[in-house]
């Protein structure tokens, strides 16, 4: 008889598992081998629920991986110097399942890393103001002025025209 109840309890608790009740009753000795038993299936079926939501937040969050220095340091000595160039290097190795020092030899990263080279080239030789006051102006100190000066704002870009308006409120 107790064989039976026995199944009869695994069944009734393999059907529900999302709700286990525990009792805060004393068991009766003829009861007491099938409360533990719910007890250990309850906590069976509270570590696989357990398990799973962090099996899922493990495949949820992003892993950052990060290269070791002999990588980066294999990649500079074969003038792959700024950290984005770096980077691409080691993303296209591992996208294409090759070494980064094999991925270099691949046109394609080849290309891109002139190309890198060359706007960085560009960038530094454009030449700066030689004016010696202190006039660097963003283009919210433009807008406001052109405010100021005609009460035009840009219709193009809400972001700036909250920018603007959030400065002349503090102002005055």
């Amino acid at each position: 008889m107790e064989t039976t109840n026995y199944e009869e309890t695994v069944e009734e608790t393999t059907e529900t598992p999302e709700v286990v009740e525990e009792t805060t009753e004393e068991p009766t000795e003829e009861s007491e081998e099938e409360t533990t038993e719910v007890d250990w299936e309850a906590r069976a079926l509270k570590a696989e629920r357990a398990i799973e939501k962090s099996k899922k937040k493990a495949k949820d969050t992003p892993k950052k991986e990060e290269a070791d220095d002999a990588v980066l340091s294999r990649l500079e000595t074969r003038g792959v110097m700024d950290a984005d160039d770096q980077n691409y290097v080691l993303r296209f190795a591992k996208d294409n399942n090759l070494t980064p020092v094999d991925a270099l030899k691949d046109l394609i990263v080849i290309d891109r890393l002139a190309s890198n080279a060359k706007a960085r080239i560009s960038v530094e030789a454009t030449p700066t103001s030689n004016n010696r006051a202190n006039t660097a102006q963003n283009e919210l100190d433009v807008a406001v002025k052109r405010y100021d000066k005609d009460g035009t704002l840009p219709d193009n870009n809400p972001a700036l025209t909250a920018k603007i308006l959030k400065k002349l409120t503090n102002r005055g």
